[in-house]
């Protein structure tokens, strides 16, 4: 049986090993604070459902405390009533955490604010790499607040911990030399860039629609804006405030404005990756989609909605062929044509070359390879 240190070992040995971690100060902090202290006896589950359990299994549970993955330790807000199963809190992946930690380039003396506490982990990784008294960790939910605060009294560690609505910061603490968020943002707040001083950094993962989000790294300018480039593909939960309404596909008898079959190779596979989906969902306004089975299981179709409910398309077989339907005042499967044609024009450019500029007044307006370059401005939710 593997100990908790020789697995602890093992898991840093790896993250050094794919470059997720780097920084040898950052590195001693990960040696310092074991992540089993942060993963609940009972009650978590692996992000495919599997339960965990101390006690009845606890060579399984200690494999997933020291694994690559994520580990959710709450479902719909704690709400039994709610029943729809949606992860609502968890336990980090340590690649990803490691990552977000590295990108937020941490010196020695800076105060940091953490959105999310979450578990607790990578509040307690922040105040071993910096010191419990640099860190202010923010977590709105008072069961996830409770539990974080026990494990970082387990792990020795006191960094502030606040309960309230990480959407506000917390000025109290203010300024701080970076904002990290453990939480999905379409709009990034206002006060995470007004409390970060001039030259400071807001590290959070961004998304233009659920599902094709990325790691940005902002800096923040005297004016009030702050820009930065994506530094690659991530997803997290996202913060309440922001959370997207349940997808609204048309309903299968919903007869179309317009209908013309494509003929070529599948429409929808494109779409099915992270590049083109990202760069589509930035360039197409106010929209989603999503995949289900086609009629008479022939396949799968695509569906999109726009989020106002009054537009909608969807793609699927249509014998050695495609069928494209679409109603509504947008013809949003043309937009999205129009948005992979631009994409292919500009090269087919990776997320990594994209960024995101906040200007002073809150306009948001994603750009390719530097601010001054294409862009996109995007809408207000």
């Amino acid at each position: 049986m593997l100990s908790a240190a020789r697995r602890q070992r093992a898991l840093i040995d790896s993250l050094y090993a794919s470059g997720a971690l780097c920084d040898r100060r950052l590195a001693a902090a990960f040696r310092a604070v074991p992540r089993h202290f942060f993963v609940p006896l009972h009650g978590a589950v692996t992000t495919s459902g599997s339960p965990l359990d101390a006690d009845r299994a606890p060579e399984r549970w200690l494999d997933a405390a020291y694994a690559d993955e994520p580990i959710v330790v709450q479902i719909d807000d704690g709400d039994p009533e709610r029943a729809e199963g949606v992860p609502t809190s968890s336990c980090s992946a340590p690649g990803v955490v490691a990552r977000m930690l590295e990108a937020a380039r941490l010196r020695d003396g800076h105060r940091v604010l953490e959105v999310g506490t979450g578990t607790g982990w990578n509040a307690a990784l922040l105040a071993a790499r910096l010191g419990d008294d640099r860190v202010v960790s923010v977590e709105i939910d008072p069961g996830v607040l409770e539990g974080a605060r026990a494990a970082l009294v387990r792990a020795g560690r006191t960094p502030r911990t606040v309960r309230g609505d990480g959407e506000f910061g917390y000025p109290e603490g203010a300024p701080y030399d970076r904002v990290i968020a453990t939480c999905a943002a379409t709009r990034v707040p206002r006060a995470w860039i007004r409390q970060t001083v001039e030259g400071g950094l807001v590290v959070l993962p961004w998304t233009a629609m659920e599902g094709a989000g990325v790691l940005a790294r902002l800096t923040v300018h005297g004016d009030g804006a702050a820009s930065g480039p994506f530094l690659g593909g991530l997803g997290f939960m996202p913060l309440r405030s922001q959370r997207p309404g349940p997808p609204a596909p048309p309903p299968p008898e919903a007869e179309p404005d317009e209908t013309r079959l494509l003929h070529g190779p599948d429409p929808i596979e494109p779409l099915t990756r992270f590049p083109t989906a990202f760069a589509v969902t930035v360039a197409v306004r106010r929209w989603r989609m999503g995949l289900r089975p086609a009629p008479g299981g022939t396949g799968r179709q695509l569906w999109l909605a726009s989020r106002d409910g009054g537009s909608w398309a969807r793609v699927l077989p249509a014998g050695p062929a495609w069928r494209a339907e679409q109603a509504g005042p947008r013809s949003l499967w043309d937009e999205v044509e129009d948005a992979q044609e631009e994409w292919r024009a500009l090269g087919g450019p990776s997320p990594e070359r994209y960024g995101l500029t906040v200007a002073p007044d809150g306009r948001h307006r994603v750009w390719l390879d530097t601010p001054d370059g294409p862009g996109w401005d995007q809408e207000e939710e």
